[in-house]
């Protein structure tokens, strides 16, 4: 029998199953149908070994459902970077980046091979020359190295530059240890102080959105796709209705929410001729296309429609609408709901059109959006027009609800 390992190599399947049990936390083991009831036990044995103290359960009609339960303002350090620290990674330039760097860091010339040797003995880490001596001449023209001919031997130290600039360890790794917990990537973060057997003493987040770092698979992919400026085919996941589609387009910007967290890929999808949003936990892979020459062009553009968007939605008919909203503010006793229409508007525009009536008016690709935000001005909103009637609808019948709740005869 083979031995068990805690090593994964899919990290696709494991960053679905995590999300699905236990940040999600609505399914149970009979909804899992993908391969047997022992693939479950293993996965849920693999996950649990990484997050036992975070695992809760509760029964239910349809069975037990486990979940993650986490303070996050009380985690020194993000518990879901363990998934990527189980994952079986090759050696990657990342490690040579910061071997090579600290190696050098004394001043001394070394040639390709002493260098590789020299990485061997001190870091037990084993780079091919051919490797070595191509990251050392991609940093020679960067400015961070610097190669000197002896002979018939190539030399390379430092650049002042570089030397100049390295910070203490101590300064690094408390830029480490803020990186790790509010940065894309800070996995990363969190792999060099375990090697440096330190640990984020410093820094706690009210608002720390732990379940995004299952993302940063595709959040690299993307980035690597803005940065060669090519298109991309996205494989996208429905959780509300199981499908799998593929959407194709020009990724152009990483959008995140300050209020959630979540993160969004910037579209341009030529077939239809407009840009859209899409939910980076909702895509399941990142296929690379062909370079766009109308890149920077498109980005222009996607600067300019921007400004017009309330949140993620640039509309169904990619045409902006217009809204008007009347409001009854105290100017005097309530100067401070004026200070946060204006800072919470979003580029609209407040007017007084008397002493304490004031209307606030803006232009937007989907309005619809706006309506959690329109609400929380109940008791003041003496009206509310919009170009999409069917938003000012809703608003008028979600008012008579409440106020049947409330105020109608169905009142406790």
């Amino acid at each position: 029998m083979s031995e068990f390992s805690e090593l994964i190599k899919n990290f696709d399947k494991i960053r679905e199953y995590m999300r699905d049990f236990y940040v999600y936390g609505f399914k149970t083991r009979g909804d899992y149908t993908a391969k047997s009831a022992r693939t479950y036990d293993n996965e849920r044995r693999r996950i649990e070994s990484w997050l036992s103290h975070s695992v809760r359960w509760e029964n239910s009609a349809r069975g037990k459902r486990v979940f993650l339960s986490v303070d996050s303002a009380r985690v020194p350090q993000n518990p879901l970077y363990a998934a990527w620290k189980s994952k079986s990674f090759t050696k990657t330039d990342i490690r040579l980046h910061f071997f090579l760097l600290d190696l050098f860091a004394d001043g001394e010339a070394r040639t390709t091979e002493q260098a590789a040797d020299a990485m061997s003995e001190r870091y037990g880490a084993v780079f091919d020359a051919q490797t070595v001596r191509a990251k050392l001449r991609e940093y020679e023209r960067e400015g961070v190295m610097r190669g000197e001919k002896r002979g018939r031997a190539l030399y390379y130290t430092l650049s002042a530059r570089a030397l100049d600039s390295m910070p203490c360890r101590r300064e690094l790794l408390d830029a480490v240890r803020f990186f790790q917990e509010v940065a894309p990537f800070g996995f990363v973060g969190s792999t060099l102080l375990d090697t440096a057997e330190e640990e984020n003493d410093l820094f706690y987040f009210k608002h720390h959105f732990i379940v995004h770092t299952l993302e940063d698979g595709v959040l690299g992919a993307l980035t690597d796709a803005i940065d060669g400026r090519r298109s991309v085919t996205l494989e996208n996941y429905s959780r509300r209705s199981g499908h799998r589609t593929f959407i194709q387009g020009i990724p152009l910007r990483i959008l995140v929410s300050v209020q959630s967290g979540r993160r969004y890929v910037c579209l341009y999808r030529s077939t239809v001729r407009r840009f859209v949003n899409l939910r980076l936990d909702s895509i399941a892979a990142v296929l690379p296309g062909e370079s766009v020459p109308e890149f920077e062009a498109l980005q222009q553009a996607l600067d300019r429609a921007l400004p017009s968007c309330w949140g993620v939605s640039f509309g169904g008919r990619h045409r902006k609408e217009q809204l008007f909203m009347k409001l009854r503010i105290d100017a005097e006793q309530e100067s401070y709901l004026l200070d946060r229409v204006r800072r919470e508007g979003r580029g609209g525009e407040l007017l007084q059109i008397d002493g304490n009536t004031f209307l606030y008016s803006i232009e937007t690709y989907d309005a619809n959006e706006m309506m959690s935000w329109i609400k929380t001005f109940t008791g003041r909103i003496l009206s509310l027009e919009c170009t999409d009637s069917t938003l000012v609808r809703k608003f008028c019948s979600d008012m008579r609800r409440m106020y049947d709740i409330y105020c109608g005869e169905g009142k406790r």
